[in-house]
């Protein structure tokens, strides 16, 4: 049975990514959040997110002269 080592303490804090690739950061059990992801992309939910809109506005007001 391996093992895994936790890091040890930075100086810094760690970014999200750096924080999200880390060894046994949930210990091997997912959140609430991460099971609830899981159940809506089984069920075939679709992301209600309406960042494309906002990013096609975005590009429209930085585009124009």
């Amino acid at each position: 049975m391996a093992t895994q080592r936790r890091p040890a303490k930075q100086a810094r804090p760690q970014l999200p990514h750096e924080r999200d690739e880390t060894p046994g950061m949930t210990d091997g059990v997912p959140n609430e959040r991460q099971k609830q992801a899981h159940r809506d992309v089984s069920r075939g939910v679709q992301d209600t997110s309406r960042a494309p809109e906002a990013d096609r506005a975005y590009r429209r007001l930085k585009t124009k002269p």
